[in-house]
């Protein structure tokens, strides 16, 4: 590996942060730090105590910060991602690469980021080389494993979302947890839920209270896995957009109550949008004539793929209503129905009869355009 010069990190420093400054091109020295992080970085420097006030970017420091680049590079970064943590974090050029740097870079790889996933996750969230290694990082990845019993599943969490490891677990995530727990929520349905969407138990913990108490209002019970999921979409929205996602629906013709049991049923058709509510409606009221009540009984339509989904299947379906393969009165079910099931049950199984069905499904247009004899 060739050795990263101090000529190199000016380089890419000043390409980096100063090839935005009007005018003619600058010597590096001539521009003061204030000015050079304004103009470049766009960080806000006003604050006489701002560390990044601090930074000195001549040769002098130059050769003294070049330790960091080159340690980043025998870790895999590429110059690119070393500029672009550098962007995010000046003062890492600080750091101390033996006793500061090299632990933390150890501790990520034991517990399992290696390779590309290494600079991934600190590019994700740089937070994590200025946290303490025993004071947070070693007990935040205790706190995951033990919730959810593995060193893979943690890291897995931990991809969806790094800020497990820099966010206060004991003041938050730990105490979300208690209220979990003290409301009778299985362990094994909050690690689950911890899995699928860390940042449900980053929320603040009166946020928490109040969720869990507007879900328990909703008919749903703590014990069950439904639980969880309907936690989840009611902590993605204020009450603001609870509102207007149910008032679309009732736009749409369904009273309160239809929307709420349809809630219960799959708490999940209020996480989408309201154009994709709006949509999906349309989709079912006047493409595959379903009538409301069959909607609402079937709230996963809105978790669907137009797409990618309803429509292939639609298109399907009515090739084998026309060649009376296919009951009318399944339509609703089989648009839901599981992928593998589907295709083996009902474009596989019909192939001899219908030869172009998987170019139908497939959305290929000339076997579409033909017509179904």
């Amino acid at each position: 590996m060739s050795k990263i010069s101090s000529t190199f990190l000016l380089y890419f420093i000043q390409n980096r942060f100063i090839n935005t400054i009007s005018g003619s091109t600058l010597p590096l020295a001539s521009v003061s730090t204030i000015e050079f992080l304004k103009n470049s970085c766009g960080l806000a420097t006003d604050s006489p105590s701002s560390a990044l006030r601090k930074l000195q970017f001549d040769e002098k420091s130059a050769k003294k910060y070049e330790a960091v680049p080159r340690f980043l590079k025998s870790y895999g970064f590429e110059n690119s991602q070393i500029a672009k943590l550098i962007a995010k974090r000046p003062s890492i050029l600080q750091s101390r690469v033996s006793s500061n740097l090299k632990p933390k870079f150890e501790f990520l790889e034991e517990i399992g980021f290696v390779g590309p996933l290494l600079p991934k996750v600190i590019l994700s969230n740089p937070t994590i080389l200025q946290r303490g290694l025993d004071s947070q990082l070693k007990p935040s990845f205790c706190f995951i494993k033990e919730m959810l019993e593995s060193d893979e599943q943690a890291n897995f969490a931990i991809r969806r979302s790094s800020w497990l490891l820099t966010f206060d677990f004991k003041g938050v995530m730990q105490s979300n947890v208690n209220v979990l727990l003290g409301e009778g929520v299985p362990s094994r349905n909050i690690s689950k839920l911890i899995g699928q969407q860390p940042r449900t138990i980053m929320q603040k913990v009166d946020r928490m209270v109040c969720a869990v108490k507007k879900v328990k209002e909703l008919g749903i019970e703590p014990q069950t896995r439904m639980f969880v999921r309907a936690l989840r979409v009611v902590l993605s929205m204020n009450d603001t957009t609870w509102k207007k996602k149910i008032n679309v629906f009732k736009s749409l013709g369904w009273s309160e109550k239809e929307i709420l049991t349809a809630f219960k049923r799959d708490p999940y058709c209020l996480a989408c949008s309201e154009e994709k509510m709006r949509a999906v409606a349309d989709f079912c009221f006047n493409a595959a004539k379903l009538d409301p009540e069959t909607v609402i009984s079937y709230p996963t339509f809105f978790m669907s793929g137009l797409d990618k989904r309803l429509r292939p299947r639609f298109k399907v379906v009515e090739v084998l209503k026309v060649k009376k393969l296919i009951e009318n009165r399944k339509i609703a079910r089989l648009l839901v129905l599981g992928e593998r099931i589907f295709v083996k049950n009902y474009v596989l199984k019909h192939l001899d009869e219908v030869p172009d069905l998987m170019d139908i499904y497939r959305g290929n247009a000339a076997a579409e355009s033909r017509p179904v004899l």
